[in-house]
């Protein structure tokens, strides 16, 4: 008759528990710092984005600034006036400024 044998089972050591939380550890740090820096790059991309749009809206509100500067010229205002036959009368001439 073959003899019963027992395996014995294997547990880790302190040094086996240590070296293995050392390995997470150093897996979550790596895998936490590509995270952050992708997220960070992807940031800065929306910032350039950002700041581009920004330039961009800054330039067409001078423009547009420059554009109504232009409308609002008393001079041009007269000058319609008369070309669509008005009167323009002194009492009746305000203006209105910022």
């Amino acid at each position: 008759m073959a003899k019963i044998v027992k395996k014995k089972r294997r547990r880790l050591s302190f040094n086996g528990v240590a070296i293995v939380l050392f390995t997470v550890a150093l897996i979550s740090w790596l895998l936490t710092s590509l995270l952050v820096n992708t997220v960070n790059t992807s940031l800065t991309m929306k910032i350039q984005t950002m700041n581009e749009e920004l330039a961009q809206l800054r330039s067409e509100n001078q423009t547009l600034n420059y554009e109504i500067q232009s409308l609002e010229n008393k001079d041009r205002v007269f000058e319609v006036a008369q070309a669509a036959d008005l009167d323009q009368l002194a009492d009746n001439i305000i203006s209105v400024g910022d």
